[in-house]
């Protein structure tokens, strides 16, 4: 559907605005469904390719945490794991060598959380406490408040929580338009146009802004006397 949306052979993602058709559907899985169509593809690119994006996405606005400057040997994402009840919607892991990064990502689109401590749950409970010593959480939505409101409620992550916008990943994927292999552009230039038909896309400015017209002001300004 990624091809589809893109090329605008298809209207359903006006599903992902809000908008619903004649068969009165009660639900559509917005999330589920975004996630799917944008980040599917890459599942299935090299290692580099996968390493190259989320590198991208964590270096925007952490660049302590920037991944070695090598390809990983090895790189895996799983989509809607489940373990002890808990289900984020995607677990990376991106190997070099004998380290394994962990990235465990929540996508969010036009909904709330799944309860104040969905975030929590996943980082405490999804992962093991080894886990947490080489793994980053990604929360990724319109609306980054989510995260920042889980993180005034308790703060379990020591700087490992990290909020990005829909925007972001837009700013991710141009980034890596020159990035390794011809798969990882061709991807990023459908995601591209994809999220802009989403009404994702950078602000470029006003164009023909008009200046405002002055009143014509008269030789002679009174002004009245004070009592």
């Amino acid at each position: 559907m990624l091809h589809a949306f893109s090329h605008k052979k298809s209207r359903l993602y006006r599903r992902y605005l809000g908008h619903r058709d004649e068969t009165n559907e009660s639900r559509v899985a917005e999330e589920d469904e975004i996630t799917s169509t944008l980040m599917g593809p890459l599942a299935f690119l090299p290692p580099a390719a996968i390493a190259a994006f989320w590198g991208a996405v964590v270096n925007l606005r952490n660049p302590e945490y920037a991944f070695p400057a090598e390809a990983p040997t090895r790189a895996e994402m799983c989509f809607w794991p489940r373990r002890n009840r808990v289900e984020p919607d995607l677990h990376v892991e991106l190997t070099w060598g004998n380290h394994t990064l962990i990235l465990l990502v929540e996508f969010k689109w036009r909904a709330p959380l799944s309860g104040q401590g969905q975030l929590h749950d996943q980082w405490k409970t999804y992962l093991m406490p080894e886990e947490r010593s080489r793994a980053l959480h990604l929360f990724i939505g319109l609306d980054v408040s989510e995260a920042s409101n889980a993180l005034s409620r308790q703060d379990i992550w020591n700087g490992k929580l990290l909020a990005r916008s829909w925007f972001d990943i837009l700013t991710a994927v141009s980034a890596i338009q020159t990035g390794p292999g011809i798969a990882l552009r061709r991807w990023s230039d459908q995601v591209q146009r994809c999220l802009e038909l989403l009404a994702v896309e950078p602000f470029n400015g006003f164009a023909n802004l008009a200046l405002p017209q002055l009143p014509a002001v008269s030789g002679h300004i009174f002004f009245p006397r004070s009592q």
